[in-house]
């Protein structure tokens, strides 16, 4: 009888040791692991690529990863390190800026010069019951603007004070890239042979997250990337103040599908339209406008194709809890959580659900 209840025993203490081991072991990479889910991003990215490659570079299969990294190199920690710098200054000057421009001189002197929309606009607010005067109105513009400048500021000055740590898992996340690029076919066989799943199942998750990731990384980062360059040139043509923080800020919400832009581009249009400057208000709601629309109805649709079919809700959703949950990397890992869910939900009822009801 003892014999008999050997083995169960051993098997139970087998899988509990296993399961230790693996919480120990992820939780040794909990520092770098998101760099590690990047890395593996880039990889799924750069992989036909680096097949490509293998053959011009006469089979040396380190020699063809090593041009990736050093393209991934010079293509995104150059630029960003540089755009990091760029900004810190830039937000510095933006937060002088409104240091200066925000008080209740300058304001009363605005206000001075449209007086009749001032007060048309408290009146309609004492019909909706809000007692709101101009002072009110003036006291909470110079308190959020300066507010919100001193909070860009802190946060620019940390990021910028982080470059150090962003340079070490920038270093960390080459290196994986270089090896999964060499031995990632090892990798993924090894890590699907310990996966419980059916390999037709495990197929379909990875085809999924490849599609959700070209869908985010290359249509939509691109289409980004782009709408914040164009844009920023856009605010420099229209003399507005820091044309490279809110074309990073346009860059960051072009990530939303419908809003886009729209945040940075419509209040600067309305306070054109505000201050008296109505023909050049209407240029550059025009052009900011037309421009968001190529990119959401014409640019974004030819560059994600029929790859991700997600509704627009759960790509709200995915966005804005990505964003709460892991900060700005969220606009990444969010929408690709989504996908797992989703393509788990595909695989229960194609292969559980009906005989389970």
């Amino acid at each position: 009888m003892l014999s008999e209840k050997l083995p169960a025993y051993r098997t139970a203490v087998f899988f509990m040791t296993f399961l230790l081991s693996v919480a120990l072991f992820v939780w040794m990479l909990r520092p770098f692991i998101y760099t590690l889910v990047m890395a593996l991003i880039l990889v799924g990215l750069c992989h036909p690529l680096y097949l490509r490659l293998v053959k011009p570079c006469g089979g040396r299969n380190w020699l063809a990863s090593s041009l990736i990294c050093f393209a991934l190199f010079m293509g995104i920690f150059v630029p960003l390190v540089f755009l990091i710098i760029s900004l810190s200054v830039e937000v510095a000057n933006f937060y002088t800026y409104l240091r200066g421009a925000l008080t209740v001189d300058s304001l009363n002197h605005i206000v001075a010069g449209h007086t009749d929309k001032a007060e048309r606009l408290t009146d309609m607010l004492a019909h909706l019951g809000i007692n709101y005067s101009l002072n009110d109105i003036q006291n909470d513009v110079i308190r959020l603007g300066k507010e919100a400048g001193l909070w860009v500021y802190n946060w620019t000055g940390m990021l910028a004070g982080q470059i150090m740590t962003f340079s070490l898992h920038f270093v960390l996340l080459i290196m994986f890239v270089y090896f999964l690029l060499i031995d990632g076919h090892r990798v993924k066989e090894y890590l699907m042979a310990l996966s419980p799943l059916p390999r037709d199942q495990e197929e379909l998750l990875l085809h999924k997250f490849n599609d959700m990731t070209l869908a985010m990384i290359v249509g939509n980062g691109l289409a980004a990337i782009a709408q914040g360059v164009i844009g920023g040139f856009g605010l420099a043509f229209f003399n507005i103040q820091s044309p490279l923080l809110w074309g990073t800020v346009m860059a960051i919400f072009a990530f939303i599908p419908f809003i886009g832009i729209s945040v940075v581009f419509i209040p600067i249009g309305v306070y054109m339209l505000f201050v008296g400057e109505i023909a050049k208000g209407i240029v550059f709601l025009g052009s900011f406008g037309i421009l968001s629309m190529v990119f959401e109805y014409i640019i974004k649709p030819k560059l994600v194709g029929d790859r991700v079919k997600v509704h627009i809700l759960l790509i709200f959703i995915s966005i804005f809890g990505g964003l709460a949950t892991f900060g700005l990397l969220g606009i990444i890992f969010g929408p690709l959580i989504t996908i797992a869910f989703l393509s788990m939900v595909e695989i229960y009822h194609k292969n559980y659900g009906k005989h389970l009801l």
